[in-house]
């Protein structure tokens, strides 16, 4: 079920609204389902989380304040469960934002590239962006079991690959501001 990583478009969508990058079906699945996953999205977001420091371990770098590493980059048991959990509430905050933006996206656009220009600043590469899907994906069909059925999974790979373009082109930006800025000095 759409386990693998995905593709982030590096387009812009039609019109730059959420709502044209899915059917009518497809905003109702995420909604119904965001619904449920709500409920408890701080452990989801945890799960996704220590999931993506299992299965992506050069990317535990990129959360210094987060994971504790050993000299041989593996994660230690130790992790800064608090700052674990601050992160993973931001982001889940944020999936929730999407699900709530998806008729009217404009002003979430713009807080993505936001989040996508301070992800550039930490040295997160846009490439990286699509290595979160398959850790969401699995903490989704975690927490939602038999409903999280093909159809609710690929409405959700389309919203993370509408976040991932809104991302990258806050990334994008602060890579133009830059090398204008080494221009100019």
């Amino acid at each position: 079920m759409g386990n693998g990583p995905i593709t982030c478009p590096t387009t812009s969508v039609e019109g730059g609204q959420l709502k044209t990058y899915l059917t009518k079906r497809q905003i109702q699945l995420v909604q119904e389902t965001w619904d449920i996953l709500k409920e408890d999205s701080t452990k989801l977001g945890v799960t996704v989380f220590l999931r993506l420091f299992e299965t992506e371990a050069d990317l535990k770098s990129l959360f210094p304040k987060i994971v504790r590493m050993n000299e041989n980059n593996e994660l230690e048991w130790y992790l800064d469960r608090e700052m674990l959990q601050k992160h993973a509430v931001t982001v889940m905050e944020g999936l929730g934002a999407a699900v709530d933006s998806l008729e009217e996206s404009n002003f979430f656009n713009s807080v993505l590239m936001s989040i996508g220009q301070t992800h550039n600043k930490r040295n997160v590469k846009p490439q990286m962006l699509k290595r979160l899907w398959p850790s969401l994906n699995y903490g989704f069909k975690s927490y939602l079991g038999p409903k999280y059925t093909k159809e609710v999974s690929e409405a959700w790979r389309k919203v993370y690959m509408y976040i991932c373009l809104q991302m990258r082109r806050g990334m994008d930006s602060t890579q133009s501001a830059k090398a204008e800025e080494d221009l100019m000095s």
